[in-house]
C-alpha cells in the first residue's frame, strides 16, 4: 500500500537528510455527512466509542461489544432519546464484524 507525504512527514525525512517528494494530491481527511435523522444516534455512538468491552487471548483481541452500563449513563448524561439505543446496538454489530475480521 502506498505511504501519502505531506509536507509534515517531508520535514521530518529532511531532518534525517532525506529528501523526499510531497504528494501534492495527498487526500485530505474525508468528510461525511449524516441525515438530520440520525444526528442523534451518531452523537452518541461517538460518545460512548470508548466503552468497548474486549478479551485478549492468544489469537489477539476478541471485540465483546459496548459496555451497556456505561451506554446507558452516556445516554442519560446526554439525554438522548430511548430510540437510539436501537440504532447503537445495529451500529454495534456492524461495527463487531468489522473489529473481529468477520465483514
Amino acid at each position: 500500500m502506498p505511504v501519502t507525504v505531506d509536507d509534515e512527514t517531508a520535514a521530518d525525512f529532511q531532518e534525517m537528510g532525506v529528501t523526499v517528494e510531497v504528494a501534492r494530491d495527498a487526500v485530505k481527511a474525508e468528510a461525511i455527512e449524516i441525515m438530520a435523522s440520525n444526528r442523534d444516534s451518531m452523537l452518541g455512538f461517538l460518545a460512548v466509542e470508548t466503552q468497548w468491552r474486549v478479551a485478549a487471548g492468544m489469537a489477539g483481541l476478541i471485540w465483546l461489544g459496548l459496555d451497556y452500563s456505561a451506554v446507558d449513563v452516556t445516554m442519560r448524561r446526554q439525554a438522548l432519546p430511548d430510540a437510539v439505543f436501537a440504532d447503537l446496538q445495529t451500529m454495534e454489530a456492524a461495527a463487531l464484524a468489522v473489529l473481529n475480521g468477520d465483514a
